[in-house]
């Protein structure tokens, strides 16, 4: 990575760390400064990242921590043999995409948008050299970091920059995660040309997003709110995902998944409980093909892609 690209990155750790000074994270640091030592443990068991040892002396005090920490939006985990059942089935887009991952042992991974890591620990289980995932949110920082001090892992790291700071890596990432993040923002262009200029010459990523049916090359443009969801811009079909991806100079296009989105893999559970809201409130409850306002219910496509090299 060169000089000026760590010059920018410490910089911004720096004040990004000041964000821990704020009213609730301090709240979250004292829960984490409060933990105390255990066993770390990591396995990946029937897609459920599983850290930290049920038998050990302080597993109720991890257990209270983590449950102070709720909403959990992403998982599943297990800490301490306590199961986090989180609003996303977070394994069931795993098992839709590694087997297109290709080998990935040495590598160095971005996830933009990681939220709390869940994909993180997967890519640990690989043999990467790095996954390094980024977001914003101070409550997802302290839930990676909560679960990494029980995995013990060390090629997995957490920083909170945004997709609005990929454009400062130039030809640096082997492979790029940006799942469910590019409707959430209004130039879905400019982050894909800042995900290929990050990407090594013939790296490879993953851009996943929710989507409408159709087969013309066009996206939705809510006029308010998508399924409740005010910070929506573009919903595409999945011809315009590839033509996106095609505009950005991408090559090498594979679509990898165009499927339902069911209540089988987001839902509200013990762990994300109300007043939070999940798949089955921003749909109509008298027609599921349609959201509450009335566009077409949310699909999940995802596509592989390349940078040329």
């Amino acid at each position: 990575m060169a000089s000026d690209q760590m010059t920018f990155f410490e910089q911004l750790k720096l004040e990004r760390d000041l964000w821990w000074q704020r009213k609730d994270g301090q709240r979250i640091r004292t829960v984490l400064d409060a933990l105390p030592r255990i066993e770390a443990h990591f396995e990946i068991q029937n897609g459920i990242v599983c850290v930290g040892d049920s038998n050990d002396q302080h597993k109720d005090k991890w257990i209270e921590s983590a449950k102070s920490l709720i909403p959990w939006k992403k998982g599943p985990f297990k800490l301490c043999g306590e199961h986090i059942d989180a609003e996303w089935r977070s394994d069931m887009k795993w098992d839709r995409l590694v087997g297109q991952l290709g080998n990935l042992c040495g590598a160095k991974v971005l996830d933009i948008g990681c939220n709390n890591g869940y994909f993180l620990f997967r890519l640990a289980e690989l043999g990467v050299e790095l996954a390094h995932g980024i977001d914003p949110v101070l409550p997802f920082a302290a839930q990676y970091e909560l679960i990494q001090r029980a995995s013990g892992l060390q090629n997995i790291k957490f920083d909170l920059f945004g997709v609005e700071h990929v454009d400062q890596w130039k030809d640096s990432w082997d492979c790029i995660f940006h799942m469910g993040i590019v409707y959430h923002h209004r130039s879905p262009i400019h982050q894909l040309l800042a995900i290929r200029e990050a990407l090594v010459p013939g790296g490879t990523a993953i851009i996943e997003t929710i989507g409408i049916p159709g087969t013309e090359s066009i996206a939705l443009f809510p006029q308010d709110r998508y399924a409740r969801m005010g910070n929506v811009w573009f919903v595409p079909t999945l011809p315009c995902l590839v033509s996106w991806a095609e505009k950005a100079k991408f090559i090498d296009i594979e679509v990898i998944s165009d499927s339902d989105l069911t209540s089988e893999e987001q839902r509200l559970t013990a762990w994300c409980p109300p007043p939070s809201q999940s798949l089955i409130d921003g749909l109509d409850p008298q027609d599921p093909s349609k959201t509450i306002e009335g566009h077409p219910a949310p699909r999940r496509f995802m596509i592989k892609v390349r940078k040329k090299a």
